[in-house]
């Protein structure tokens, strides 16, 4: 491995830990002043972290081991986990008479085109269509939150914490759609550009996804300090 991957490498996993760590950070501090939706996207992160460690562990033991590094169906159960976990934050807050259809017919699909995919290529493999049907319809969906809490209050963009949170989570899945979409296609063709765009998506988009949840969290957790003060 050259040095220059070496410090990428380190470069990114000091990232994304300072990023993951104020999420869970700034979430713990607000969580009693949290509703439904802030303390599931919380949790989210909070298992994200924990199959983020798993995952290191796993690779470690079998480099360590002499054996090939895989972690695909690890990945594939959080795959399982955090879409579950975002389309319930959004049942939460979508309309009553949508929240069922969207947030429970969403999910639905995406189980559909899962259990397709593992039936003819089973759990081992990274499951590309499923992976690119839950950005796709992760995008849909929080579009439709975002549009949501944008008819329910008038407050402007760097004071409101839902559309932060909201913003996060559309900018890194609807920019996942047309990577995760050629992934296998460029691992075979263009293992550069895949690599590249792999530490864009995962090393930049990603961050900034829990830099703007953490955001959120503290924006919430502020105000809460403000209301005390107050009385």
């Amino acid at each position: 491995m050259s040095h220059y991957r070496i410090e990428t490498d380190m470069l990114t996993l000091f990232t994304e830990i300072t990023c993951l760590s104020l999420a869970v950070f700034t979430g713990l501090l607000a969580y009693r002043s949290m509703n439904r939706f802030f303390r599931t996207l919380l949790l989210q992160v909070i298992i994200w972290s924990l199959f983020y460690a798993g995952s290191y562990s796993v690779t470690w033991s079998q480099q360590s081991a002499g054996q090939e590094v895989d972690n695909r169906w690890l990945m594939n159960i959080h795959l399982i986990i955090e879409t579950g976990l975002l389309f319930t934050a959004a049942w939460f807050v979508l309309p009553k008479p949508l929240r069922t259809f969207v947030s429970a017919g969403a999910f639905s699909l995406f189980l559909l085109v899962l259990g397709i995919q593992i039936g003819k290529q089973g759990f081992e493999v990274y499951l590309n269509y499923a992976d690119v049907t839950a950005c796709m319809l992760i995008t849909l969906v929080f579009s439709l939150v975002l549009y949501t809490f944008g008819q329910q209050t008038s407050v402007r963009l760097w004071r409101s914490p839902e559309k932060w949170a909201c913003l996060g989570i559309l900018m890194y899945f609807a920019c996942s759609v047309p990577y995760v979409s050629m992934m296998n296609y460029l691992q075979t063709e263009n293992p550069e550009a895949n690599t590249f765009l792999y530490y864009l998506i995962s090393g930049v988009l990603a961050n900034l996804r829990y830099l703007l949840l953490a955001l959120a969290f503290w924006l919430i957790y502020r105000k809460t300090k403000q209301k005390t003060l107050n009385v």
